[in-house]
């Protein structure tokens, strides 16, 4: 039989309540990954499926240590076996979407990775991560799903780990891809998903990660923000900053003076934007403060790529250069 890993990190689609008719009233990460395999029988005969338990937390209580257990998983995993046809990893929603973007950052190789959650716990009525799931072995099995990188699968729709993101906080269709749309949909009659076109840029496919990672920071604009918050991180040593700027990234003149002002040596910036989608072009006054547009990324992601840059040890030019080989994106 074909061959599929498994990895299990918690989440909602672990999730259980006390009522099957409470939606908000759980605790996430109470179900192992060996447990969402059986609820499924359906899955018996698709594939030889191993499970590993890389973590049973809440998302929100994610950790780097958990991130490099994921890859260091993954990369084994393939390099041990060119049979294996691809991995599932079950991830909570509420940060599914910056694993998935360091995934795809960090995982060279043409079999896919599919992430999949649930908005609903697994003891609610219509629970919607046993269909989920069964739809992420779908497409990690599918020869469709070669060559597109890491995938998440949520409500039937197949997106991209670079656009994707959760855009509400209740409902089945929490998640989207601002700007781009799904790349395509699961069924029972199949995986409807193109043949991916050309290589995929892995920048860091070599990288190993540490056992200590950088700090890097996200500062929220909004109306008159406080500058000394901006000072304070600059002062305490971050070593990289994502601007949540307003409209297309603007950073306030609160926010420029703090930069102006500061002495020291500059972490890696980047300016991303709180709309939700829309990118993030670049000004003749970032070069002068330090900064750099993060195009289509959104703060979350932005953090993902300077966390990166800061373990390889990049400078801003070798970011910006980073930030034009993930663009266009599909």
């Amino acid at each position: 039989m074909t061959r599929l890993l498994l990895l299990a990190t918690g989440g909602t689609i672990a999730g259980r309540a006390a009522e099957a008719t409470q939606l908000n009233a759980y605790t996430a990460g109470v179900m192992a990954g060996d447990d969402l395999l059986a609820a499924l029988p359906q899955l018996q005969g698709f594939a030889d499926i191993t499970v590993v338990q890389i973590a049973n937390v809440d998302s929100a209580d994610l950790l780097f240590d958990h991130w490099r257990a994921l890859v260091g998983r993954i990369r084994d995993a393939f390099a041990a076996d060119p049979e294996l046809a691809g991995v599932v990893i079950t991830h909570g929603t509420n940060t599914l979407e910056e694993t998935a973007w360091l995934l795809q950052l960090l995982i060279d190789d043409p079999r896919p990775v599919v992430l999949v959650g649930a908005m609903r716990p697994a003891t609610a009525l219509s629970a919607d991560g046993p269909l989920n799931l069964f739809q992420g072995v779908q497409v990690a099995l599918s020869p469709e799903a070669h060559g597109h990188g890491v995938l998440v699968v949520m409500d039937g729709q197949i997106h991209g780990a670079q656009r994707v993101t959760k855009v509400a906080t209740q409902g089945v269709g929490a998640f989207a891809s601002p700007g781009s749309g799904p790349l395509g949909w699961v069924d029972d009659v199949g995986v409807h998903l193109s043949t991916a076109s050309g290589s995929r840029q892995v920048p860091f496919a070599e990288l190993a990660l540490p056992e200590q990672w950088p700090q890097v920071a996200i500062f929220y604009g909004c109306v008159e923000p406080d500058a000394r918050v901006l000072t304070a991180l600059l002062e305490a040593g971050v070593e990289g900053l994502v601007f949540t700027g307003t409209g297309a990234g603007q950073l306030s003149a609160a926010e420029r003076s703090a930069l102006q002002a500061w002495q020291g040596k500059r972490p890696l910036m980047l300016r991303a934007n709180r709309c939700g989608s829309g990118p993030v072009h670049g000004c003749p006054e970032d070069e002068r403060l330090g900064l750099l547009a993060a195009g289509h990324l959104n703060p979350q992601k932005a953090r993902v790529l300077v966390l990166l840059c800061v373990v390889a040890g990049f400078d801003r030019a070798a970011l910006s250069a980073r930030l034009l080989k993930l663009e266009p994106v599909n």
